[in-house]
């Protein structure tokens, strides 16, 4: 009779299944998803296919672990940063928008927004996907409208702004931004142009919004 094949299973099963997503989100970040094989990703994270299918039934199903993985890093490297911070909230906001001005340098060459580059890739051809990559953005909108209302509340934004219709038009300027620098391959553009995105925003001058 031939032996079980034992289940994985305990700390050692997590790691590597964390090692998998890990590799895959790199080679996707670097490639792009539909360029991105099993067989690469097996051969980065140095396990089987075999260990590679026990986590993953499918390259769709790696697919949506990589867009987890993609987002809990927005949360950590980004958002956080930007938010969990004693400041106000045009403060937070500009941290947000440097925060990504950075992006390209500290991950050259430049490969934009992960998020942004799969929604372009993936948002039109598997709408599983889609809805996946959509509550991301609508996570970033719902932390972007609290700090958009904590200026409010400070007296940085008019009181008739609408915070979700700005939190989108902000976010949506950095992220073409970030789109123009992936061609283009200029910091200082990008730079500027998140700078642009902040100072978009009807931030109260001297009692009057601009």
């Amino acid at each position: 009779m031939k032996a079980a094949t034992a289940t994985p299973k305990g700390p050692k099963a997590s790691a590597t299944k964390r090692k998998i997503i890990e590799a895959a989100a790199r080679l996707v970040y670097q490639k792009g998803f539909h360029a991105t094989s099993l067989d690469m990703v097996a051969q980065a994270a140095r396990v089987n296919r075999g260990s590679l299918y026990y986590f993953f039934r499918s390259k769709k199903n790696l697919g949506l672990a990589v867009i987890g993985h993609y987002e809990f890093l927005l949360h950590q490297n980004y958002l956080s940063p930007s938010f969990d911070i004693e400041a106000s909230g045009r403060e937070k906001i500009r941290r947000l928008a440097e925060s990504y001005a950075r992006m390209p340098i500290q991950d050259s060459p430049c490969c934009g927004c992960p998020i942004g580059n799969l929604s372009l890739e993936l948002s039109a051809l598997d709408e599983e996907m889609r809805l996946r990559l959509k509550r991301v953005w609508d996570g970033v909108f719902e932390r972007i409208v609290l700090v958009l209302t904590q200026s409010q509340e400070e007296g940085d934004l008019p009181d008739e702004l609408e915070p979700l219709a700005h939190a989108r038009s902000f976010f949506s300027q950095i992220q073409g931004a970030h789109i123009i620098a992936r061609c283009s391959q200029d910091e200082a553009f990008l730079r500027e142009d998140c700078g642009r995105a902040f100072m978009s925003l009807p931030w109260v001058q001297n009692g009057e919004s601009k």
